[in-house]
């Protein structure tokens, strides 16, 4: 009976712990320097379809969001601002998708040079090309 107790209590902190590991998620815990939404003016057939990405130089941080079921995909390429060298792509399928990168997570080329960085974010899905297409450049100086 004591074994079932004690295995009880161990499962409810997991989940406890679990829950916390979720509230407390990168996401929140990352202040955005950059902030960009898809274009909503292209003709695209509703404002309602979305993308959001947001960026924080220190770390590097990337979220790329898909915010509509609308059957469209966000997509993000990410290139370096002055050769034009395509560093990584993200793409966010579905209505509250989250496509993450950062310095630290481990895959080549997340870890950004301190250089101007040019972000290109749009809509797409099956059989259309690039819509509401928006491109930024930050200078990566943190």
């Amino acid at each position: 009976m004591r074994l079932k107790n004690l295995l009880t209590a161990v499962a409810a902190a997991l989940v406890v712990t679990a829950g916390t590991l979720v509230v407390a998620s990168p996401a929140q815990a990352v202040d955005c320097d950059h902030v960009w939404y898809t274009d909503e003016s292209d003709s695209i057939g509703s404002v309602d379809q979305g993308g959001r990405l947001c960026f924080a130089e220190h770390g590097d941080y990337v979220f790329l969001a898909d915010y509509d079921a609308d059957g469209y995909s966000v997509v993000l390429d990410v290139f370096m601002d002055g050769t034009g060298q395509l560093l990584y792509t993200l793409r966010a399928a579905g209505a509250g998708d989250v496509q993450t990168a950062n310095a630290g997570d481990g895959i080549a080329f997340h870890n950004l040079p301190e250089v101007n960085i040019r972000f290109r974010m749009y809509l797409t899905k099956s059989g259309s090309g690039p819509v509401g297409e928006v491109t930024h450049v930050v200078n990566n100086d943190h």
